[in-house]
């Protein structure tokens, strides 16, 4: 494929082709079954050095334009692909690199499953009067707080490292803890 998309910011390896960026995003949208902010998908591949931010976006205008993928009821540009964009994905996938697929891919589900635990979650990290860090970490379900539990971090990286933990994955902390104490 010609060489034709912007390269700042993409790694060796990395998507240089309009064309294959295009195939990218059908790819990804193809393989998960939930609507997807275009921004966080054009973040997340410039940050990795997968594909230039700019691309990614006009990736997307370029392929709801044509009809192949459609912005969700949710809004805020997340999108979703139709049966006609499932096809072309289908088809052409094998002209992106597998590397690059599935890099992508992975780093997308992790980011989706990130923003449904942001949803289920609330973390506080306090300046205490004293000059301690606290962080209280709490899962919600049906709007309802059924577990809270705060720690007192060393510094500010050690609470930003505990924040990042739990939402990584809040379910297990969860059943550990009702493990461990209704034993």
């Amino acid at each position: 494929m010609e060489k034709d998309a912007i390269t700042v910011g993409v790694s060796r390896g990395g998507l240089k082709s309009t064309a294959e960026i295009k195939i990218l995003v059908l790819y990804l949208l193809m393989n998960v079954n939930e609507p997807v902010p275009s921004n966080q998908i054009s973040d997340l591949l410039h940050i990795e050095g997968i594909a230039n931010t700019f691309e990614v976006n006009e990736a997307f205008a370029e392929l709801h334009n044509n009809g192949l993928i459609y912005e969700s009821d949710t809004g805020n540009e997340c999108y979703l692909i139709n049966e006609k964009g499932r096809d072309v994905g289908q088809t052409l996938q094998s002209s992106v690199p597998f590397t690059a697929r599935e890099k992508s891919l992975r780093l997308l589900k992790k980011m989706l499953q990130r923003n449904r635990h942001m949803k289920e979650t609330e973390i506080v990290i306090s300046h205490e009067n004293d000059g301690t860090i606290k962080v209280t970490c709490s899962a919600i379900e049906n709007e309802k707080v059924i577990m809270s539990f705060s720690l007192q971090a060393a510094d500010d990286a050690q609470a930003i490292r505990i924040r990042e933990n739990y939402l990584d994955d809040p379910a297990l902390v969860y059943r550990t803890l009702i493990d461990m104490l209704t034993k």
